[in-house]
């Protein structure tokens, strides 16, 4: 599943876990990041990613499946 955000950034589901790839957990995340992920897991379109405290483009976040910031 992807959701394209902009020309920039995108959400993706994923199985496979990229090398470079810091993997965070949900609740690891601030709250900003956590409604951020459960909007787009809900259909929102991402934004920016880098806004958000402790989420970082490139991260995977083990949600109710694995997200690709990207």
């Amino acid at each position: 599943m992807t959701f394209p955000a902009d020309s920039e950034y995108d959400v993706t589901g994923t199985d496979t876990m990229p090398e470079t790839a810091r993997v965070r957990h949900f609740d690891e995340l601030d709250d900003s990041a956590q409604e951020y992920l459960f909007n787009v897991a809900a259909g929102a379109s991402p934004r920016d990613p880098g806004t958000l405290s402790g989420l970082n483009e490139g991260d995977v976040v083990v949600f109710t499946d694995y997200y690709h910031i990207k």
